[in-house]
């Protein structure tokens, strides 16, 4: 097989995985139960990661969320406004600063935090699983495949599923 036959082999499986995942989050979204899997799908990726970040420091205020995350000061507001509301989280201020507002996880945030990192453990150990068929610089190349789409995505606001 040459060279162009082999990237057009890549492209192909790049959009078929594109595909498969799509389709894996239409079927959860129509399986909807009362499943973790469920209870995580009500809340965006930035959401669990700022319950995650909570359940890690004790509290938080907008500004170290948005350091932390690498995520703007208004998209932290956007996601904290839900969480307040859905009580996943309360608002606390400290002693000694009145006027500066951090966050603390109530018991369902407790839970959610919970259940995110258990989830993430599951995937994170599957993906190393599918890894360990692949030799140094084969992951080499894969790192540096991720990365140059990540970087594509970033800056140039490209889709590969169309």
């Amino acid at each position: 097989m040459n060279h162009m036959d082999k990237k057009t082999e890549v492209l192909n499986a790049l959009q078929q995985l594109i595909k498969e995942r799509e389709a894996v989050q239409k079927r959860r979204s129509f399986n909807k139960k009362e499943t973790e899997d469920s209870m995580m799908m009500d809340w965006t990726l930035t959401q669990l990661h700022i319950v995650s970040t909570i359940k890690e420091q004790g509290s938080a205020n907008n500004t170290s969320l948005a350091e932390t995350l690498h995520v703007s000061k208004p998209a932290i507001t956007k996601a904290i406004r839900k969480m307040l509301e859905k009580h996943v989280i309360v608002k606390t201020r400290q002693e000694d600063n009145q006027k500066e507002v951090h966050y603390r996880l109530t018991e369902f945030g407790e839970q959610l935090a919970s259940i995110h990192a258990r989830l993430h453990e599951q995937a994170k150990s599957r993906y190393l699983s599918l890894l360990d068929g692949f030799n140094t610089d084969e992951l080499d190349t894969i790192i540096a495949f991720l990365k140059m789409i990540t970087d594509n995505l970033k800056h140039n606001d490209i889709s590969f599923g169309e």
